[in-house]
C-alpha cells in the first residue's frame, strides 16, 4: 500500500535564531578560553626564557654575589632579565611594571665534587626561581582557576666563572675603560706583603686607585691573590682589591 506523500516542514526563520543566541555565548567563551590559555602557554614560555638568561649571567659572573668590588654587576643580571619580562602578559607579584626590584638574586649551590664547600666556584650550580602573576580575560576562567593565577619557573645552570686556582676570571663586562682613559697594566701581587702593595701599584704601575686589603683586611699578610687578573690593561683610576692570609 503506497502511503501519501507528506511535505517536510520547513524549519521557521524564528527557531535559527534562537538556537544562535543559545549557541552564540558558547562559541564566544570557547574562543575566549581558547586565547586565555594561548597568553598563559606565552607567559610561561616568556617566563621560562628569563629565568635561563638569569641563571646564565649568574653563572658567569657569582662573584657579584660574592665579593663587593664586582657587586656592579648585578645590575647587568637585572637589566638583562627585565628586557624579557617587559614582553611578557604577566605581572611581578606586587603588582604594576616589571622593575629591577622585582628580580630575584639567584642562590648558589655547592656540589659535593667541587674542591671546597664555596658555592661560587667552577662546578658549582646557580638556580633562579620566578614567579608572575597572570590576569584572565574571561571572568569564568578565573573564577575557576584563580585570578591572577600565579605562574612559576626555574633554571638551574652551572658556575662558568669566579676563580680559577684561587685567580678570578674577569667578565668582558668588568669596568671596561672609556676610551679617553688612560690604561696601566695590572701588576702580579701574589707572593707580596699586603704593606708593600700599594707602592707597587701605585708607584711602579702608575695606578691611582687604591690597594683594598681584604680577607682578613688588618696586617701585613701574604698576598694570596687578587681581584684583577696580571698582565691586563684597565683605567689606571682602577682600585684593586687583595686577599692575604
Amino acid at each position: 500500500m503506497k502511503l501519501p506523500f507528506r511535505r517536510r516542514r520547513a524549519v521557521s526563520r524564528g527557531q535559527a535564531l534562537v538556537e544562535m543566541a543559545i549557541m552564540l555565548p558558547v562559541l564566544v567563551l570557547l574562543l575566549l578560553l581558547a586565547v586565555d590559555f594561548g597568553r598563559v602557554f606565552f607567559g610561561w614560555v616568556g617566563l621560562n626564557n628569563a629565568v635561563r638568561i638569569a641563571a646564565n649571567e649568574a653563572g658567569f659572573n657569582p662573584q657579584a654575589w660574592n665579593d663587593p668590588v664586582w657587586v656592579e654587576l648585578q645590575d647587568v643580571y637585572r637589566a638583562q632579565v627585565l628586557q624579557d619580562m617587559q614582553a611578557i602578559n604577566c605581572a611581578p607579584p606586587g603588582g604594576g611594571d616589571w622593575e629591577a626590584a622585582d628580580v630575584p638574586d639567584p642562590a648558589f649551590v655547592n656540589q659535593t665534587d667541587t674542591p671546597t664547600t664555596d658555592p661560587y666556584e667552577f662546578g658549582d650550580h646557580t638556580r633562579v626561581t620566578m614567579t608572575c602573576h597572570f590576569t584572565f580575560l574571561t571572568p569564568l576562567v578565573g573564577a575557576i582557576l584563580g585570578d591572577p593565577m600565579p605562574i612559576s619557573a626555574a633554571a638551574e645552570f652551572p658556575v662558568k666563572g669566579g676563580m680559577v686556582n684561587d685567580v678570578p676570571v674577569v667578565p668582558d663586562v668588568s669596568a671596561s675603560p672609556a676610551p679617553e682613559e688612560e690604561l696601566c697594566e695590572v701588576p702580579e701581587l701574589f707572593g707580596v706583603r699586603t704593606n708593600s702593595a700599594l707602592p707597587i701599584y701605585q708607584g711602579t704601575f702608575g695606578f691611582s686607585g687604591t690597594v683594598i686589603v681584604s680577607r682578613p683586611p688588618n696586617g701585613n699578610y701574604l698576598i694570596l691573590r687578587q681581584n684583577q687578573v696580571a698582565g691586563q690593561e684597565i683605567a689606571c683610576t682602577t682600585d684593586i682589591t687583595v686577599y692575604g692570609e
